[in-house]
């Protein structure tokens, strides 16, 4: 099963990051004008405007023209592949990047919904694996911008039991095929052993 996140709710959503980043960014030149004018009287209005200001325009302007391409080649590169063994999630610009999870190392999935992303509608969810610890903030699949996050989180937690369960009837067989060749092996040790005294 293919899926690709939702272009327009995803790239609003980066949008609405980038606004509330260039808003931070306003906020606190403005907090750093006034201070900076107030406390020191050899700098004027005018010259804080002309000196930092319009670095801090530049930046914007350079900010909003490229952050989107980039955030938008982004998300229409990536897929997400739900298989019966695994996941696989498709990523990158210029370098591709293929990442394949097998559930049997899967330990967790962890459903993520910022408040840009609740009010769009959409989650995110995390995959985690036995390699990467939750402490270290590593998670190795990202699944973003996801519309039925729901009911694809049910989907992967029901083929990790189902492919856990699959496991553990495999270990049970494979046991009792062992049991039955230690048999058989016994009974030849024995058959070994009686043709030996009738050498001797």
């Amino acid at each position: 099963m293919e899926i690709k996140p939702d272009l327009g709710k995803l790239m609003r959503r980066e949008i609405y990051t980038l606004l509330t980043i260039s808003t931070v960014i306003i906020l606190c030149f403005l907090i750093i004008h006034a201070l900076v004018v107030m406390l020191d009287p050899e700098v004027t209005n005018a010259e804080f405007v002309k000196y930092v200001w319009s670095w801090v325009a530049g930046l914007l302007i350079v900010l909003w023209a490229i952050t989107p391409w980039f955030q938008y080649l982004w998300i229409i590169n990536l897929k997400y592949s739900v298989e019966d063994e695994r996941v696989v999630v498709q990523k990158g610009i210029i370098f591709k990047k293929n990442i394949s999870i097998p559930y049997s190392a899967v330990t967790d999935f962890t459903l993520s919904r910022s408040l840009y992303e609740r009010w769009l509608g959409i989650g995110t969810l995390l995959i985690q694996t036995a390699g990467q610890g939750a402490q270290a903030g590593g998670h190795e699949g990202r699944l973003e911008g996801l519309v039925e996050f729901e009911s694809l989180h049910g989907i992967l937690r029901d083929r990790v039991k189902a492919f856990r369960g699959n496991q553990g009837q495999n270990i049970v067989a494979q046991a009792e095929t062992i049991e039955g060749d230690n048999d058989v092996l016994k009974s030849i040790l024995e058959e070994i052993k009686k043709i030996n005294r009738k050498l001797k």
